[in-house]
């Protein structure tokens, strides 16, 4: 699921680029950090690491503000993290991230 974050910030900075948006150059910086915590998020889910899940808490804030202070259509990315932070809770989630590679 974060690899569709990675698309979706780099289609918005395409857009932001070509004139899409009319303060397109405040998108960059944002798709930017964004979509490099989505690749974080990849990145550190194959390594098994702990980080993924302060990471994923990051984008949901991070998604949550755009959502309040931009775009409210950012809610729909609001709840695809939601999404990955409830599977975080379960079991075998928690034992996944803490056995070994």
């Amino acid at each position: 699921m974060a690899f569709l974050g990675v698309l979706f910030w780099v289609s918005t900075i395409i857009q932001a680029i070509l004139g899409g948006f009319p303060q397109g150059w405040a998108v960059v910086p944002v798709g930017v950090v964004l979509g490099g915590a989505h690749v974080a998020i990849s990145w550190l889910t194959a390594r098994h690491d702990r980080r993924t899940v302060a990471v994923m808490w990051f984008v949901f804030v991070s998604d949550s503000l755009l959502a309040l202070f931009v775009d409210y259509r950012a809610v729909v990315l609001v709840l695809f993290t939601v999404v990955l932070l409830l599977l975080t809770r379960t079991a075998s989630a928690r034992k996944w991230i803490i056995s070994p590679r």
